[in-house]
């Protein structure tokens, strides 16, 4: 299966060797220590690591349910991104931010935590 990784990804390499990895730009950018920058650097040259634009459409998309959920103002810039990208490469989400998760999950797009889990139940917040 096809991963799209947020920025918690980048704690662990074994992602790089299991599947077919993308992110976006704005993840990478996000990326602050020099061990999580120097493993995108490496996957991004050794073509391991793949970075995409998000089509419109799909980031329309995840704005909406956003909205509906009552999430949009608790999401980054980045984290839209990466759900946009999930949604069009129908690709597993690689993140630790449960409130990116939440939204995945409303979404229908499946979802992996690195160190802190996974969501156990979706939820809507009003």
């Amino acid at each position: 299966m096809t991963l799209v990784l947020d920025s918690a990804a980048f704690i662990n390499d074994s992602f790089f060797d299991r599947e077919e990895c993308f992110t976006v730009q704005e993840v990478l950018d996000e990326l602050k220590d020099f061990k999580s920058k120097q493993l995108a650097e490496a996957a991004i040259a050794s073509g391991k690591l793949r970075t995409s634009q998000v089509n419109p459409i799909s980031l329309d998309l995840i704005e909406q349910k956003a909205v509906e959920i009552g999430s949009k103002n608790h999401l980054s810039e980045a984290d839209f991104k990466v759900l946009g990208l999930a949604l069009q490469l129908n690709a597993k989400i690689i993140t630790d931010d449960f409130t990116l998760q939440n939204l995945a999950a409303h979404i229908g797009l499946k979802f992996e935590g690195v160190m802190r889990g996974e969501i156990k139940e979706k939820k809507v917040f009003r």
